[in-house]
């Protein structure tokens, strides 16, 4: 009897060793949301121009970063005005950085689509993390306007056979127009 309480104790311990390492995986991992999932949870989706970007403490001692965009059009939500501010956790104060590989990469000068939600202090805040910002940028072959983000629009530089396998529907390429276009689809 003892051996067989001793075969249940480690294969029920290698069971949950194994359990606790894929939970793990998982929660290293993120699902990835739909751009209408995105459009029906976020309070604004906005596109515009990074202007600015500051890192500071809070009264914790945690760094957090802002985000300033000028906005050249608002998608969803009550529109914020010609600017936005967005925060998010981590950045680079002097010497000091904290950062996650799921926080958004937002850059001065870079054209953006955000999709923000408002926290309980009326900041805006990405949402979806990294999922929430796509990256826009004028392909130099097609004059196309592409978006993309971790999971939707093409992550490299088109080339022309790309280009020519390019249908609106079927392509990993994902331009500005039809972004906005499922945006405001997901609203009906």
């Amino acid at each position: 009897m003892r051996l067989n309480t001793t075969r249940w104790l480690t294969s029920a311990s290698v069971v949950g060793c194994w359990l606790l390492t894929s939970l793990h995986g998982l929660a290293a991992n993120q699902l990835p949301l739909s751009i209408e999932t995105l459009a029906q949870k976020a309070d604004a989706v906005v596109h515009g121009l990074v202007i600015g970007k500051s890192c500071s403490r809070d009264s914790g001692g945690r760094l957090f970063t802002e985000v300033k965009l000028r906005v050249s059009e608002t998608w969803l939500g009550d529109g914020p005005g010609k600017n936005l501010a967005i925060v998010h956790g981590g950045g680079v104060l002097g010497e000091l950085k904290s950062h996650s590989s799921f926080q958004p990469q937002y850059r001065v000068g870079e054209t953006v689509v955000a999709f923000v939600v408002f926290n309980s202090r009326g900041e805006a805040v990405t949402l979806g993390l990294n999922q929430g910002m796509f990256h826009v940028w004028k392909d130099k072959n097609s004059g196309l306007i592409l978006v993309r983000n971790p999971f939707h629009g093409a992550a490299v530089k088109t080339n022309a056979a790309a280009l020519k396998k390019y249908t609106a529907d079927s392509s990993p390429l994902l331009t500005l127009a039809r972004l906005k276009r499922r945006v405001k689809g997901a609203l009906r």
